[in-house]
């Protein structure tokens, strides 16, 4: 009786040998090529615990047994060529085949580029046929049978990072290739402070998702990088590199590569959309002090010079949509101030003359402050005009400094004017209240005599 249930329960252990032999054998596609593999260690020890009869061997063996199936579970897909040996290097190549342009309120700019990253795996070499150096398949395919390191592309915005082909192959050197081309846009905190004149670095920057830097280290490929000169729209390109670096937040470490990309923004855009509608609304604020001094001009002036700063806001408003909300100051927010300020000049010093001429009926006064005006609004125009995108397009003086040196000049001139205006009326009323006194004070004198 007892040896009918010894020989049952042998029975029963090597039922379910079998069965978990036949479980886990499915998924070593890898390893046991013209070898014994772990599926045929497992059968041959559960074939010995069925034959073998002593308790000891047959614990020592059942133990043997658990651990094989429990190591026979982990995918050799997961684990490194070098796990025991040291870091993976990994050659990473970068190349942006089309550029779509900058989302400068978004942080973003999307490019059309392809992904190369070589590395080294004997172990892929058993599944290259017989009679054949290379192998290549799908991307899908190759991560069923094939390590990979993992290489995305880390400063990616979410979801927008499209695969259109990718392929892996295999060498009879042990060496793998994966290449991908993707449609992608990247997150990039542009520099905005010399705004319409900036240089941005375009960088794409690559990292393994799942290894740190003690276990998968990346090189670059200077061969499989690069940049086409020719399509970068709005942008001139200056130069490109890329480069490794390593990153260590806490215990993040990683090793990390970037395709760097040096453009600088073409005038031409800004000048046509920017410029040259605010120099013609500027000009035409200057035609108030052409206008004669009749009542039926009154309105006219006034209008004029309304409607061409109302023209003007709202250009300046379309030239500040293109930036972030919290854009740093920059030329283009100095430029429009700087227009701005010289309209409202141009009206405060209609309104004087129209009340001088209308009100005070001293149309000398009105006459001369119209006329000084011809000369004195262009001229300040003019040279705060240059002075700023000189100095932005050709950087000869920092933007604080403009800033200041503009603005100071500006109320210095204009303060100045008024402050002479004033003295001027004030010396001319003193001297015409001294003429009318000298008749009097002469009559008087002839009346004692």
């Amino acid at each position: 009786m007892k040896k009918e249930q010894v020989k049952m329960q042998r029975g029963l252990v090597f039922f379910i040998t079998v069965a978990l032999v036949a479980h886990v054998s499915h998924g070593l596609s890898i390893e046991g090529k013209g070898k014994e593999g772990t599926a045929g260690r497992l059968k041959l020890k559960a074939s010995m615990m069925a034959a073998d009869s002593s308790p000891s061997s047959h614990t020592a063996l059942a133990q043997e047994l658990v651990k094989d199936v429990a190591f026979s579970n982990i995918d050799p897909v997961l684990v490194r060529p070098n796990q025991d040996k040291g870091v993976d290097t990994v050659n990473v190549g970068l190349m942006i085949m089309n550029f779509f342009g900058t989302n400068l309120k978004q942080h973003t700019f999307s490019i059309d580029m392809v992904m190369s990253a070589r590395w080294k795996d004997e172990r892929a070499i058993a599944l290259i046929p017989e009679g054949l150096d290379e192998l290549s398949m799908a991307w899908s395919q190759a991560l069923k049978l094939l390590w990979m390191p993992g290489i995305v592309v880390t400063n990616r915005d979410i979801e927008k990072y499209e695969i259109v082909s990718a392929s892996v192959t295999i060498y009879r050197t042990g060496e793998v290739l994966r290449v991908e081309r993707a449609q992608a846009r990247i997150m990039m905190k542009f520099q905005l402070e010399a705004y319409p004149f900036d240089t941005q670095h375009l960088a794409v920057k690559v990292a393994s998702s799942k290894y740190m830097l003690d276990e998968v280290v990346l090189t670059t490929d200077k061969n499989a990088s690069g940049v086409d000169e020719n399509i970068w729209g709005l942008y001139d390109m200056d130069k490109w590199d890329t480069k490794i670096y390593e990153s260590r937040d806490g215990f993040l470490q990683k090793s990390r590569a970037t395709l760097d990309v040096k453009v600088t923004r073409h005038i031409s855009k800004y000048y046509e959309d920017h410029l040259v509608p605010s120099f013609i609304a500027l000009t035409i604020s200057w035609a108030v002090f052409y206008f004669p001094f009749a009542n039926p001009f009154i309105t006219p002036r006034l209008v004029l010079s309304i409607l061409a700063l109302l023209t003007f806001t709202n250009l300046m408003v379309k030239s500040s949509k293109e930036l972030p909300g919290a854009a740093p100051f920059n030329w283009n927010d100095l430029f429009n101030q700087q227009i701005q300020a010289l309209m409202f000049i141009t009206i405060i010093l209609n309104i004087f003359s129209e009340i001088a001429v209308h009100q005070f009926h001293n149309e000398r006064l009105a006459r001369k402050m119209n006329n000084d005006a011809k000369v004195l609004i262009p001229t300040l125009s003019i040279l705060n005009i240059l002075v700023i995108l000189s100095a932005g397009r050709y950087d000869w003086m920092e933007l604080a400094r403009a800033t200041t040196i503009t603005k100071s000049t500006l109320a210095i001139l204009i303060l100045g004017y008024v402050g002479s205006i004033v003295f001027g009326e004030h010396k001319i009323n003193k001297n015409q209240a001294k003429e009318d006194e000298e008749p009097m004070g002469l009559a008087t004198s002839l009346l004692r005599a």
